[in-house]
């Protein structure tokens, strides 16, 4: 039972990532290379905002100190995501340089997989981070529930916040991305608030039963943003 609640987990949590990750980034190994950097890049970040919190932990098991702290941490990744887009920025200048000397053009669609591999290594990071760094447990006998939460597992809350913010982080890179370029500042608005939204939601697990809206709002999230940002990408790719 515990490799069944282990592997059952673990795919939901981080299923549908890698295989978003097998049909799109894996086809091309610069996006790999990208993805990678990405990821390591949002990790130097949680590790650095984890550090800084350190010293005001425990917090009160209330929601008002966790609100600070995830408004705190939601700015910080906010200015990272725009530090994030200037190394895009600069990356692509160099990549539009050296398509014009080798006589290619450097496509519309493929600035779109770029900053698709950067908005995948970013919720990459927070799946490890938050869901795959203590899925292990599952291996043990029993599971672990809150008394306040008493129809999901910490496992299984965790596996659905790895499934939601994967798909809202991902999604809200290239949205913001677009943002820039476009000069859209809906969408370069559109990201902080949404991240900002979502990071709140999870403040309902502290309600006795809100692990259940809570996860199912996040994924209803994701779902939309996947929704507008395939649009999106593919209204960009037939206006190129």
């Amino acid at each position: 039972m515990a490799a069944i609640d282990f592997f059952g987990l673990f795919f939901l949590g981080l299923g549908p990532g890698l295989a978003f990750f097998i049909v799109l980034i894996a086809r091309k190994s610069f996006l790999v290379l990208l993805a990678l950097f990405s990821a390591f890049l949002w990790l130097i970040v949680l590790l650095v905002t984890s550090a800084i919190f350190r010293g005001f932990v425990p917090l009160d098991p209330e929601q008002g100190p966790y609100a600070g702290m995830l408004i705190a941490s939601v700015v910080i990744e906010e200015l990272t995501r725009y530090g994030a887009w200037r190394m895009h920025r600069k990356t692509l200048e160099v990549f539009d340089v050296m398509a014009r000397n080798s006589g290619h053009r450097f496509s519309l669609l493929d600035k779109l997989y770029m900053a698709t591999a950067w908005g995948y290594g970013h919720g990459a990071c927070h799946a490890v981070f938050f869901f795959l760094s203590f899925l292990p447990l599952t291996t043990n006998d029993g599971t672990y529930y809150l008394s306040v939460c008493p129809q999901m597992s910490i496992f299984l809350v965790g596996a659905l916040y790895s499934l939601s913010f994967g798909m809202i982080l991902t999604c809200l890179m290239i949205i913001a991305f677009d943002g820039y370029v476009s000069k859209n500042w809906v969408h370069v608005a559109a990201a902080p608030v949404i991240h900002c939204g979502a990071s709140m939601l999870t403040l309902l697990n502290f309600q006795q039963g809100g692990c259940v809206p809570s996860m199912s709002t996040l994924l209803a999230i994701g779902g939309v943003l996947v929704v507008y940002t395939v649009g999106l990408c593919w209204r960009k790719a037939n206006a190129a």
